[in-house]
């Protein structure tokens, strides 16, 4: 499988604008030459993919239906009657035959709309007589991969963060937000990845804009109950009283969902619900 691409490429607009955008997992060098043109010169759906990029499950359900197309694919082009003649059912078949000829003319960008049917997808597994064993391994790998940045650090995958902060010949932006509106140290204080934590403090992340909500590292710490983190960043003198978009403060957070440790160093910092 390719490697996981997380740097992003500048791209001037025909509107004159400019946007950065990462290469899509498993696309080639002259494909990825061609797509930067094309978006280039449509500014509407260099946008678009610019959003796509950062919501990890469309990526790796695209990656995924990738995949299963490259399988069957090359069986196909080997002549493998067995999936030809299971190919040539389908597309006689009254209920799918309009996705067929949708692929036909639109290639992957139609598929990748079908795909989102979960129905009519596992009728066409089944018809197919499920996911190949041969495929099983590489969906695997697919689904534990981190696609973004911001999913590297959930993870806990220091390796790939740290690989991001030392490539060259890209402006780094740790505290990017994802299609969810997180940034990589809203989800490592969740998750309680300390070390990548850590990591991202000393990048200079910054720990009081954390998603596009009004949440702060605080806020996070006490949602999910990580006292020692929570403890940290209130002696980093972050306002425990700060309320995000919702309302909500820290304290209100950590009540809501029954952190009691939590509440209680809130209380002491002077946290109020």
């Amino acid at each position: 499988m390719a490697h996981l691409r997380l740097e992003k490429e500048l791209l001037n607009l025909s509107d004159g604008t400019s946007i950065r955008i990462a290469r899509t997992p498993g696309m080639g060098d002259k494909e990825w030459q061609d797509t930067k043109k094309y978006l280039e010169a449509n500014p509407e759906e260099a946008r678009r993919m610019e959003q796509f990029s950062r919501d990890a499950k469309a990526v790796r359900a695209w990656m995924q239906t990738q995949a299963i197309t490259e399988y069957y694919n090359t069986r196909l082009s080997n002549g493998d009657e067995t999936v030809t003649g299971k190919f040539n059912a389908l597309e006689k078949n009254p209920e799918l035959a309009h996705i067929f000829e949708d692929i036909k003319r639109g290639g992957n960008q139609a598929a990748m709309q079908h795909y989102n049917n979960e129905p009519m997808m596992l009728k066409i597994s089944r018809a197919m007589g499920g996911v190949p064993e041969e495929v099983k391994t590489v969906l695997q790998d697919i689904q534990n991969k981190p696609i973004t940045l911001q999913e590297a650090c959930l993870k806990g995958d220091l390796k790939t963060l740290e690989d991001y902060l030392q490539a060259a010949g890209e402006e780094k932006n740790i505290d990017e937000k994802d299609a969810k509106g997180i940034s990589c140290l809203g989800y490592a204080i969740g998750a309680n990845r300390t070390h990548v934590v850590k990591k991202l403090l000393e990048s200079k992340a910054n720990p009081w804009e954390v998603d596009n909500s009004g949440g702060n590292s605080i806020h996070y710490a006490s949602a999910y109950g990580r006292k020692e983190l929570c403890d940290y960043f209130i002696k980093a003198k972050g306002d425990v009283n700060k309320q995000n978009t919702q309302g909500q403060t820290p304290l209100a957070l950590a009540q809501k969902n029954k952190m009691k440790d939590v509440a209680e160093l809130l209380q002491k910092a002077g946290g109020k619900a």
